[in-house]
This record gives C-alpha cells, sequence and structure tokens, in this order.
C-alpha cells in the first residue's frame, strides 16, 4: 500500500538514488540534508511498503510556496505517484496557510506538464535557458488561490479519480 509521509533522513539514500536516476542535474545529499532541516520547507516521500518510490519538496514564504523539486523512481512511473504526492503537498500547504504555488517545468517535458495543469497550475511565463545540462527553457507556472472553492473542487477530482482507479 501506497502512503505519502514527511521525508525523513533515513530515507536520503532512496531519494537520492531516484534522484541521480531521474534528474539531469542531480541534487546532493547536502542539499537534501540542509532543506530537511530548514525553515519553511514541506518535503513528502511516497512510501510503499517502506520503499521510497517519489518526492516532493516546497519552499514555503508568508503564502507563497515554490515547489523546488518532485521525482518518481523511473521503475515506479505510470502509476500516478506524482499526483498523489502533489495533492498530498497542496494540501499540506494549503494547511500551512499558503495562497499560492509556483513551479518551473521543462519544455520538454508534456507529461508533467500535463499534471500540472490538471491540479489547475497554468502557464504564466517562460525562463530562458534555466536548465544548467542543456539550457532548455521552464515553462513558469502558477497555482493561484488554494483556499479557493475552484480549486478545492479540481483537487478533490483529482483525488476521486485516482481513488476510482481512472487516469
Amino acid at each position: 500500500m501506497m502512503t505519502v509521509r514527511p521525508m525523513r533522513p533515513e530515507d536520503l539514500d532512496a531519494v537520492l538514488a531516484i534522484e541521480e536516476s531521474v534528474s539531469r542535474v542531480p541534487w546532493s545529499r547536502r542539499s537534501f540534508v540542509d532543506e530537511l532541516g530548514a525553515e519553511g520547507r514541506l518535503w513528502r516521500v511516497a512510501d510503499e511498503g517502506g520503499v521510497v518510490r517519489g518526492y516532493v519538496g516546497a519552499l514555503i514564504v508568508v503564502d507563497e510556496a515554490h515547489v523546488l523539486n518532485v521525482a518518481v523512481a523511473r521503475e515506479a512511473w505510470g502509476r500516478l505517484i506524482a499526483t498523489r504526492l502533489l495533492l498530498d503537498a497542496l494540501d499540506g500547504l494549503d494547511a500551512l496557510g499558503v495562497r499560492d504555488c509556483t513551479l518551473e517545468v521543462r519544455v520538454s517535458n508534456a507529461r508533467a506538464q500535463a499534471l500540472y495543469r490538471r491540479l489547475g497550475f497554468a502557464p504564466v511565463g517562460l525562463r530562458r535557458a534555466y536548465y544548467p545540462d542543456n539550457d532548455e527553457d521552464a515553462i513558469v507556472m502558477w497555482l493561484r488561490d488554494l483556499a479557493a472553492p475552484a480549486s478545492k473542487e479540481r483537487l478533490a477530482a483529482v483525488r476521486l479519480d485516482l481513488e476510482g482507479g481512472a487516469r
């Protein structure tokens, strides 16, 4: 059974293995350690029977959040783990009083863009040559007003689809 829970220091070996296998510019252990110890952060892992399958992290500044990192183990792709992680993170951010949430996504990552749109993120701009490995542009996306009825309804519909197994 899959559960989403707070990331702990003992998860870092598994988190780093995922990060190094799926990221073109992987974060270091030191970066994750620093993040876990920092104020204004929310980090979650998807745990399946003690095995970390993915993670998400966000930086919180007053009433805004920036999704810093989302990753799922390659062997677990297609199982809606990123959806579960982001739903949990958005719930946690909402509970902490976050109103708006932003992220960047590679222009080539259509699958992630579709997920973010499904959750209510909308593209608002472009960061040119954002990714250092290949100078790829990043699309800047925002989800505005997490507490709004429309946001709550959208996220509830995504949750309902997950529970029903719909894709």
